[in-house]
């Protein structure tokens, strides 16, 4: 199977990503459990409801802001590999085909 088909059957998950222990990543998200924990603690429960929603809604902005970066990366990586290609068929005095892009 290409990469293609195993993006589409979403045998590959860009978005995902396994966490190492102690890493950086790691350390900052128990921190950001720990301090939620004691905050929620002192909240009430209205309180802690309103701090599921913003909690909720900070997650949606994050999911955005993901699929915004990997879209406009994925735009960077194929622009390199076109200036790549078009460089390499300059160097070899080849002309490069023209592809209408729609």
């Amino acid at each position: 199977m290409t990469t293609l088909e195993n993006l589409y059957y979403a045998n590959i998950a860009p978005h995902e990503y396994e966490v190492v222990r102690d890493s950086e990543y790691d350390i900052i998200a128990k921190l950001l459990i720990r301090h939620e924990q004691e905050l929620s603690a002192t909240l009430t429960e209205q309180q802690n409801d309103i701090l599921q929603k913003i909690k909720d809604n900070h997650t949606e902005l994050m999911n955005l802001g993901e699929r915004d970066a990997f879209r406009r990366g994925f735009s960077l990586a194929v622009r390199l590999m076109v200036e790549a290609i078009l460089s390499h068929l300059r160097q070899h005095n080849r002309h490069p085909i023209h592809i209408s892009v729609r």
